[in-house]
């Protein structure tokens, strides 16, 4: 596997943390992948691919769509989160598509060619070491007009999920190293026109970048202090207050519980608009 450093991030901590969060970011996330996944339209008896499955939710969503005549094959790096993958597509209450779960980098697994009518993800895609190499790879695995259809964050700055949190903590912490623009990572795929290059390179046609804005509703049902100490296991500002003196632990999060608090009820949790790229393409 090439992009070693983002296989040690997502078998590590960050994956365990957000297999231990699982409902709660599936809760928030749902939405997002459910648009494209309207969008895309796979039908009954179709193949499709999902990119950076990760706990399997989607690819359980993909399974109800195409029918049991179709395949589902999910793939990710991250072993604790196909662990979960695997276990939930064993226990389905109902009968749908075969269900596979590779653990593996998209960018290099071997994956038969023309094999996928149709290949989704859900912020699954930004994490490519080479992305014209992983998406010249996930392009052979389509058959002839085989659709695409992912979602990526637009730039931090314009999601307030992202900033809030982390401008209030930064009041008391000095500020993580700046990533360079393209860095693998969340935000690799920020700018539209970098990502049409991308898939251009890659063999792709018939290729749009479109806006698309969703709220993130995080934490509905848990008390505001309980949302901030999620954020801090599993969210934007988790590394950063995690490497915290003890001293500023406390503080810190007073300062993000009174940031975030005018966006706070109890009965809708945290809620702050969101805002993406809904990207697709032919093969």
């Amino acid at each position: 596997m090439h992009n070693a450093s983002q296989s040690e991030f997502w078998n590590g901590e960050t994956g365990k943390n957000w297999v231990t969060h699982d409902t709660l970011m599936e809760t928030m996330l749902q939405p997002l992948g459910e648009a494209v996944i309207e969008t895309l339209a796979p039908i009954a008896g179709e193949r499709v691919l999902d990119i950076g499955c990760g706990c399997g939710h989607t690819s359980l969503s993909l399974a109800h769509r195409v029918g049991a005549e179709g395949a589902i094959t999910g793939i990710d790096i991250s072993a604790p989160m196909i662990s979960v993958a695997r276990t939930l597509a064993e226990n389905r209450a109902e009968p749908s598509a075969a269900i596979e779960f590779l653990e593996a980098d998209a960018q290099t697994h071997d994956i038969q060619p023309n094999s996928f009518d149709a290949v989704f993800s859900r912020f699954g895609v930004m994490f490519f070491e080479d992305p014209v190499a992983a998406f010249s790879n996930i392009r052979n695995a389509l058959r002839p007009s085989g659709r695409l259809g992912f979602c990526c964050w637009q730039p931090r700055a314009v999601n307030p999920f992202m900033t809030l949190p982390a401008m209030a903590a930064l009041e008391l912490l000095p500020a993580p190293p700046e990533m360079p623009p393209r860095t693998p990572g969340p935000f690799a795929f920020e700018e539209p026109e970098y990502v049409e290059r991308i898939l251009t390179q890659s063999g792709f046609n018939g290729i749009s970048v479109a806006p698309f804005s969703h709220p993130l509703v995080f934490g509905r049902g848990l008390a505001l202090a309980d949302i901030v100490e999620r954020l801090v296991q599993i969210g934007p500002i988790a590394q950063m207050v995690r490497e915290a003196p003890g001293d500023l632990q406390q503080p810190v999060r007073d300062k993000v519980i009174a940031a975030v608090s005018a966006y706070y009820t109890e009965t809708s949790g945290m809620t702050l608009e969101g805002q993406f790229w809904h990207v697709s393409a032919t093969a």
